[in-house]
């Protein structure tokens, strides 16, 4: 156990714990030398806590690990060792007119949630192809499946059809998350508010908070956390507001970070 307070470490998932040729499918798959490094944080009497532009749903691989946190959907749904502490989802009316928009300027996008995940258009379109085990819209409702969802994922393939439509730009915040990655979330929505619900719900104040990631969804948490940590691989905006960059992904970086400030 820690001497002081213990830490609270906010793990990014995606080009940050692991990378696309590691996973399979939705799965996720950290090489064990980082396992290894999050169970040795843990043991240490730390917080280790995802942050992630991921659905609790999308988390298959990281479950078996010490994580008592959860900040998901960059952070419209939170949770705390089993307990939902926070969750702020896109309300009825607007996801219904959302859709609407969306087939109305033929935009291909991936609504995610909490309780299930689907596609508005084709899933033959290049940009949804790897979500093509998921339900569309349609299906989706047809199985009797809630409209409740808390972020929505698309390519740039779609940001032409997404300028068309000014209910969509002026109703949520549009992120660019990584490579042709983008997000839409609802305003105000961020991994910084996400992991400050978090840290409210602790019953202690910690020592110091600590984030790592590589993409501008981790912008907001990085700026809050009092050590920002930058991946190797990570774009070079975010690389500027880190106190520290270290390995790329690919060279388990989120170890090497954790051994260099004595976290483990």
């Amino acid at each position: 156990m820690p001497d002081t307070a213990p830490a609270v470490v906010f793990f990014d998932v995606d080009g940050t714990l692991t990378c696309p040729e590691r996973n399979v499918g939705f799965a996720v798959r950290p090489t064990e030398r980082v396992r290894e490094a999050v169970r040795a944080l843990a043991a240490r009497g730390h917080v280790a806590a995802i942050s992630t532009g991921r659905s609790v749903m999308g988390l298959d691989g990281l479950r078996d690990l010490p994580f008592s946190g959860f900040v998901t959907l960059a952070g419209a749904y939170v949770e705390l060792n089993g307990e939902v502490v926070h969750e702020r989802l896109i309300e009825g009316d607007v996801i219904e007119r959302t859709i609407d928009e969306m087939r109305s300027v033929g935009m291909e996008a991936l609504l995610e949630g909490t309780r299930g995940c689907a596609i508005v258009g084709s899933r033959e379109d290049r940009a949804l192809r790897a979500f093509s085990e998921l339900p569309g819209i349609d299906e989706y409702v047809a199985a009797g499946l809630p409209l409740e969802f808390g972020k929505i994922d698309f390519t740039e393939e779609s940001l032409g059809a997404l300028r068309k439509s000014e209910f969509l730009l002026s109703t949520y915040d549009v992120v660019k998350v990584e490579g042709k990655n983008y997000e839409l979330s609802l305003p105000g929505s961020s991994k910084a508010l996400g992991a400050r619900a978090l840290l409210d719900a602790l019953p202690f104040a910690p020592s110091r908070t600590y984030a790592l990631g590589d993409s501008g969804n981790d912008l907001p948490i990085m700026r809050e956390a009092d050590v920002a940590i930058a991946m190797g691989n990570a774009h070079d905006e975010v690389k500027a507001i880190a106190d520290y960059v270290t390995d790329t992904v690919q060279e388990d970086g989120v170890a090497t970070a954790l051994e260099h400030f004595g976290l483990i």
